[in-house]
């Protein structure tokens, strides 16, 4: 898609592990014992000093200089990068799919306590920026509700005539549902992030803007814009008049907006490409076409290192050869090899081990098989747990660690948190770790595969696993990540993403998760104001191995390598205090899913209008992806990005119901639906 067409007006991750958690707290300690700093007295960058004027069209930013030289955008004076994300960080670049590149100035980012700033180097090779960004700009003291802005809990609002907050898609001339709030983490009120959500992931490739009118503060008093956007206002350029007049076609004066920006989302290629490269040479060598016919095609090499029989359950843990896209041994902390390509496609640089867990049903075959992801920063030993309920209702499993953000990453993390110009390494692992599912499913799809082993064959010789009837689980952390590994595999195309949900930068601070690595990035990075653009940054890397990058290629326009749509079931935990209901219902609405109704009992969620956007299935069994919300009686969760606390926590309680398992083993069969398992009411459990 061409990146800059003209504008158009408008028309209209489960921590539970005790044991992990302590760990964690006590690595913390030792970090932030080697670093400190007032949480609110450091100053953010300085973001004074730079002519920003020439750098507002964006596009022409920089030209001609090296990358890491761009200007600040003083529109927004609280900090350098804000208001963010905006193409006043970019330059042109015809060689890239949206025509740009990002030119994020190296002396602008955020400060860590040792006075270093990010390195802005890996994220000046994408396009654009997240399809899941969340915009920010600092409005000293302003009452989001005074404003009369769209809340979490009324998103419609940001679609009808007149509203103060508008998102508008330029290139379809059409407004994106959204919600604002200020930033909780930030106690200052004059310097606390107003934060504009969109409800669904922006569309790859395409240019947004963002407009806020009218704002007051608690008083009742008006806001007034910086200086230097009212002389934007005053004396707009061609390109700046034109998302301007598109932001007025949503019913408000462009001379009331006290703020308003545009940028342009990173393209499919610059999201997906280093993957897809990564899983094209490995399929080319394998004989793999897209078609998903288990029957062509050859499996990695593997070895089995032991299997053994516990009544009906077979237990069986080897590892096969993967190609290797990492530098050294591709252990944690290494990164993509890739140094010296502008778009980042990776080399391969021989191979590397890749340890399973299998836990099959041993003597009934062929039996349906799920790959499987795990939580939070956990392994494959958690596939062990759940194996063992599947194989009761003749399921099997398989599951690898997802490197990159896995038990072994851990000291990793903390370390980058410090330092956040290392974070790379997390982003560059997960999509090594995708290729590793992906040849997972191989193994389990090929007759070249694990069928040639007795370890996967019953008593009489009989396969184990139906390669026919191949699908992905990936649970809290799995269910975050799982799209991209589904995206690419031609070997399963139904997925259920179980109390997952879509970008990281929605659900940290809304996780009770966080709570375990906040510290070290406080440490780490004392300003608060820091800290929330440091954690949008991060979502510019984190999108390549996450939903948010993946996502609008799973249910409609497939990826040429997976070859076809797939089918998705999303479960959500009402109140779930790890991963964020909003997050959950911006996947759905990202994927075009219908929910199970009736959802939840009248009067449980205090939205104005309950799962916007998000339409009822008709009828049920259901064939096709859907949503399907579980209450087991959790308060509802706040409505700002904090944590859920009260009640207790039912993200994991779903592998307790017996009808949640039931909905599993219908939907993962070659048929598969959606069946009626809560008798015509709400899902609810215990409690």
């Amino acid at each position: 898609m061409a990146a800059r067409g003209r504008s158009v007006k408008l028309g209209r991750t489960v921590l539970t592990h005790a044991a992990r958690a302590t760990a964690v707290l006590v690595a913390l300690t030792v970090v932030g014992a080697s670093c400190s700093g007032d949480d609110e007295a450091a100053g953010g960058p300085d973001a004074g000093g730079t002519d920003a004027e020439a750098s507002l069209d964006g596009a022409t930013a920089g030209a001609g200089e090296p990358a890491g030289t761009g200007a600040c955008d003083d529109t927004d004076p609280a900090a350098c990068l804000l208001p963010w994300p905006s193409d006043a960080y970019t330059r042109a670049d015809p060689s890239t799919a949206t025509g740009l590149r990002l030119d994020v100035p190296a002396d602008g980012t955020p400060t860590n306590a040792g006075g270093t700033p990010v390195d802005p180097t890996e994220w000046n090779r994408n396009d654009g920026f997240s399809p899941a960004a969340i915009a920010l700009t600092v409005v000293p003291f302003v009452d989001p509700a005074a404003s009369g802005l769209p809340p979490q809990t009324d998103i419609g609002a940001s679609l009808e005539a007149g509203s103060p907050l508008a998102l508008v898609d330029l290139d379809l001339g059409e407004r994106v549902p959204a919600w604002a709030e200020v930033d909780s983490a930030v106690t200052d009120p004059a310097r606390a992030p107003l934060r504009v959500v969109p409800a669904r992931a922006l569309t790859p490739g395409h240019r947004h803007a963002v407009g806020l009118w009218d704002l007051r503060r608690a008083d009742g008093g008006e806001v007034e814009p910086s200086p230097s956007f009212a002389r934007l206002v005053a004396g707009p350029t061609t390109e700046q008049q034109e998302w301007l007049d598109d932001l007025a076609g949503a019913g408000r004066p462009i001379e009331d907006l006290d703020m308003a920006w545009s940028f342009t989302v990173a393209s499919s290629d610059g999201l997906t490409a280093r993957l897809r490269h990564m899983w094209q040479e490995a399929a080319e060598d394998l004989g793999v076409g897209p078609d998903g016919d288990p029957a062509e095609g050859g499996a990695p090499p593997f070895r089995v290192d032991s299997a053994v029989d516990s009544g009906d359950v077979r237990l069986v843990r080897g590892s096969f050869d993967m190609p290797k896209y990492l530098t050294g041994d591709g252990g944690t902390g290494t990164v993509l090899d890739n140094d010296g390509d502008p778009d980042g496609i990776p080399r391969r640089n021989g191979t590397m081990p890749a340890p399973f867990t299998c836990v099959l049903p041993s003597t009934a075959g062929p039996s349906p098989a799920m790959v499987y992801g795990h939580g939070l920063l956990g392994d494959r030993s958690e596939v062990e747990g759940i194996g063992r309920l599947g194989a009761s209702v003749g399921i099997g499993f398989c599951a690898l660690d997802f490197i990159g953000m896995s038990s072994e990453d851990v000291p990793t993390v903390l370390e980058f948190l410090g330092d956040l110009s290392a974070f790379r390494t997390l982003p560059d692992r997960l999509q090594q770790g995708h290729l590793g599912f992906a040849l997972l499913g191989r193994l389990l799809a090929s007759p070249e595969g694990f069928a040639t082993d007795p370890s996967f064959l019953a008593a009489d010789g009989t396969p184990l696993v139906d390669p026919g009837a191949l699908s992905f689980l990936g649970a809290s952390q799995g269910g975050i990540l799982g799209a991209a590994s589904t995206a690419i595999s031609p070997d399963w195309s139904r997925a259920i993403l179980a109390v997952g949900g879509l970008g990281y930068n929605l659900l940290l601070g809304r996780s009770i998760d966080f709570d375990a690595f906040g510290p070290a990035l406080e440490a780490g990075y004392p300003d608060p104001l820091d800290r929330a653009i440091a954690l949008e940054l991060l979502e510019g890397l984190w999108d390549r191995g996450e939903n948010a990058g993946w996502a609008t290629h799973l249910t409609v326009d497939p990826l040429p390598e997976g070859g076809r749509p797939s089918e998705v079931l999303l479960l959500e935990a009402f109140g779930d205090h790890q991963v964020a209901n909003v997050s959950t219902e911006k996947l759905a609405r990202t994927l075009g899913v219908p929910r199970r109704a009736p959802t939840l009992t009248p009067g449980r969620s205090p939205d104005r209008e309950p799962f916007f956007g998000i339409e009822p299935i008709e009828a049920l069994p259901h064939a096709g992806s859907g949503l399907v919300v579980w209450d087991f009686g959790t308060p509802a969760p706040p409505t700002a990005n904090t944590p859920p606390r009260e009640g207790e926590d039912p993200h994991g309680k779903l592998t307790d119901v017996p009808a949640a398992l039931a909905l599993v083993a219908a939907f993962v069969q070659p048929d598969g639906v959606i069946p009626d398992v809560c008798g015509g009411g709400p899902c609810t459990g215990p409690g």
